[in-house]
């Protein structure tokens, strides 16, 4: 069993997953996370396909030494597609898991997304002190109540 930083996981009704040693950045990971963590589970999948699309630009919070500015509202901000395409993997773990579980997809939010610095990896072949760079993510995902309109 993989071991998580999410402490108050009620196995009832929450969903969880993780993606160990991923060939992906872990500032533009941390920033992607930013903008899909209190969302729903669908919507940030719709999300993340426009990022990969370069539709919508995720805006850059932290990390944003000499990142340009994007159309819109949105000062800073890049299209991070494998990250993207990483985190749909995710997700859609997510919803399988849930299925499993038998939890109503459509009202699956995430309420935890995290991710953490891999270990040290060397790339292959004759050694150029080159690292990779190596990430893990880690998403649980909480069934909410509809609001209803008065």
């Amino acid at each position: 069993m993989a071991k998580y930083s999410f402490q108050e996981y009620d196995s009832k009704s929450m969903v969880r997953v993780s993606g160990k040693h991923l060939p992906i950045s872990l500032k533009t990971t941390s920033e992607v996370m930013k903008f899909i963590k209190g969302r729903k589970v669908n919507q940030a999948i719709t999300l993340l396909e426009q990022v990969r699309d370069a539709k919508i630009a995720v805006p850059f919070l932290k990390y944003k030494r000499d990142v340009p500015h994007r159309k819109g509202k949105m000062s800073i901000g890049r299209y991070p597609k494998k990250v993207s395409e990483h985190t749909i993997m995710l997700l859609n773990l997510i919803k399988a898991n849930a299925k499993d579980k038998g939890l109503d997809e459509e009202t699956l939010s995430i309420i935890h997304a995290a991710a953490q610095q891999g270990p040290n990896l060397w790339h292959y072949g004759r050694q150029r002190r080159r690292l990779r760079k190596v990430c893990s993510i880690e998403l649980v995902a909480q069934k909410t109540k509809e609001k209803t309109k008065k």
